[in-house]
């Protein structure tokens, strides 16, 4: 009656049952990229020129494949190379390195040592929860380790081998999504079997004689002894080696007819060619066994590998990667982070309005799947719907086959475009702190003055002629709907007509969030930087991603406009990209190490502020 996992697929299709197979397994594959040379410490040249500055070139942007290096050239950011999470940390202020969990935390305590110390003071977050220590990082952890098929059974209720079923609550959303992405993604059970002969071969070999199928019978066996015998015995007689000796002197005598007659003058062909024509046909190599069917002679050169698509297949699998909803990756990866993000009282939610990049008059549309958001510490506020942040962002993305069509520079280029891009919408978000939106049109003319000048006809056709008394007409009888009421006393909902909207004078629409308290959570007040995080996800793979950039670079973006006075910083000009390997979720080390480097993480960003 009640489904509390509409989207799952466990069970519903049976590992050791044979089906029609799925479409070949997709490679995984990530982008390689070769980024072009940062300018520091002056910005690039078409910085200074409106017509060849960043939203330019936006702006003529039509399709993807229009997105080159030039692009990351003008964005002009500094790529370093993949780096661990202790790396990561080590680059931020106020001792990072310490809010990494150590691995220890990972191997189970022993039956007489605590989880926690006693000693332990405790410590606050910036929204007044304490900070979670040891026993919920290992609660979370543990459930990590589980191995994918005994988790997977759990979540089908079929035990393996009277096995007790598993614990699965802080990240059992998590198993469900990663369940899906194995039914396109998990190779490990594929078993394909040869397709069935088809009914060609069956009638053939039931047409044939019964005195040949009898024939090669019996030199099958024949051959099978005699091969014994001379396995057995290590050597062969002089007899056995005449066939051989036989064979070469026909040959060469074959080789002399033929030198003979070229040099008569009879033959136009090449000495190759006549030698095969003459060379009999009854000839076989030594030890070699006679077929064991007459219609097996030129079996070798006539095989062709079998087409497992039209056989049968046992496996996980019912598509690839690519015929993968991608919607399937972006609840699988949101659910692996929500628990580490619950502990610090942090939820992830999507944009409530569009994620657009301010590119001075320019909106341009980036991907954001989801982002971190901590919540109100007033209840009443919490209630209606309003966050505080962004603290991270997530981004998904459903590309796949990097380099499959011989343009791995170009697919790599635009992916690292699209990461860019939510990572500046992240920063520009975070630095609109104590800031009010200045929303498109406000103060302008349009948006102040009435459009209509007064001339005879009355405004969008509502009166006709000078005569006033039709517009008075239409006015009494709007304020008449206006006080029109439903049963109950309320007031009828009444939508404008197109004449009244066009009347409106207002700016347009604003882009920011009316219920967002936007604020730069984690960063460094001491300093100008801020260091914005983004989980990236590709194939069934997540990695992390940093990016320092300068308050002067983010102003230069928003309003197109170069500062007035250069900061003292020369490397203002150039935001700093750091970023993880690729973690596969489907490896337990893998998951468990992405897990202690983004608490690490989350546990940075929400610290007090006078930590």
């Amino acid at each position: 009656m009640f489904s509390f996992s509409g989207n799952l697929l466990a069970g519903q299709h049976d590992t050791q049952k044979e089906r029609p197979p799925p479409s070949k397994p997709t490679p995984i594959t990530f982008p390689y990229l070769e980024p072009p040379e940062p300018s520091i410490p002056t910005p690039p040249a078409p910085w200074s020129k409106q017509q060849t500055g960043i939203s330019a070139h936006f702006l003529s942007l039509r399709k993807p494949s229009d997105v080159t290096k030039e692009t990351l050239s003008l964005l002009n950011v500094t790529f370093q190379p993949d780096c661990e999470f202790e790396t990561l940390l080590s680059s931020l202020s106020n001792n990072a390195q310490s809010h990494l969990p150590p691995k220890a935390w990972l191997e189970s305590p022993g039956p007489g040592e605590p989880l926690n110390s006693p000693e332990a003071t405790a410590t606050l977050l910036s929204n007044g929860r304490k900070a979670p220590e040891q026993r919920e990082f290992h609660v979370r952890a543990r459930e990590l380790c589980f191995p994918n098929a005994d988790a997977f059974s759990t979540l089908t209720r079929k035990g393996q081998g009277g096995q007790a079923p598993l614990r699965l609550a802080h990240f059992r959303k998590f198993w469900e999504g990663l369940d899906n992405m194995a039914y396109y993604w998990d190779t490990s059970l594929d078993e394909y079997s040869s397709p069935i002969p088809e009914k060609g071969d069956e009638t053939a070999a039931l047409s044939l004689p019964d005195g040949a199928e009898e024939k090669s019978h019996d030199t099958t066996n024949e051959t099978s002894l005699d091969s014994r015998t001379k396995m057995e015995s290590g050597f062969a007689s002089a007899s056995e080696e005449e066939p051989r000796k036989k064979a070469r002197t026909e040959a060469m005598s074959g080789q002399a007819i033929t030198q003979s007659l070229n040099s008569k003058g009879f033959g136009s062909g090449s000495i190759a060619t006549h030698t095969s024509s003459l060379t009999p046909n009854r000839v076989l190599p030594a030890r070699v066994a006679p077929p064991k069917a007459p219609w097996a002679a030129n079996m070798d050169r006539q095989s062709k590998p079998a087409d497992l698509s039209k056989g049968s297949y046992r496996g996980y699998r019912v598509g690839n990667g690519a015929e993968m909803p991608d919607q399937y990756r972006i609840d699988c990866v949101r659910a692996f982070l929500e628990p580490i993000a619950w502990a610090f009282g942090v939820t992830f939610s999507q944009h409530r309005r569009p994620p657009v990049l301010t590119l001075g008059s320019v909106r341009f549309p980036v991907r954001m799947s989801s982002v971190a958001w901590r919540g109100p510490q007033d209840r009443v506020k919490a209630r209606q719907g309003w966050m505080e942040g962004p603290v991270l962002g997530v981004q998904c993305r459903a590309d796949v086959h990097f380099g499959a069509t011989g343009k791995l520079d170009a697919e790599s280029v635009l992916d690292a475009v699209r990461e860019l891009g939510g990572l500046l919408l992240l920063a520009q978000e975070r630095a609109r702190e104590g800031l009010v939106e200045k929303r498109g049109g406000e103060g302008a003319w349009w948006t102040t003055r009435e459009r209509w000048g007064g001339g005879p006809g009355g405004e969008v056709g509502e009166a006709a002629g000078t005569d006033n008394a039709p517009l008075k007409d239409t006015t009494v009888k709007s304020d008449e709907r206006s006080a029109e009421r439903s049963r109950d006393g309320s007031k009828v909902r009444r939508r404008p007509t197109p004449a009244e909207v066009w009347k409106v004078l207002k700016p347009g629409n604003p882009l920011w969030d009316p219920k967002v308290v936007y604020e730069a959570i984690g960063r460094n007040r001491n300093v100008e930087w801020d260091d914005v995080f983004m989980v990236s996800s590709l194939n069934h793979h997540i990695s992390l991603l940093k990016l320092r950039v300068h308050p002067a670079y983010l102003q230069y973006l928003t309003e197109g406009k170069l500062p007035g006075e250069m900061p003292s910083d020369p490397d203002w000009c150039s935001p700093k990209l750091q970023r993880t390997r690729w973690f596969d979720l489907f490896d337990i080390d893998d998951r468990t190490e992405a897990m202690r480097g983004i608490w690490g993480i989350m546990s940075y960003l929400m610290r007090a502020a006078n930590d």
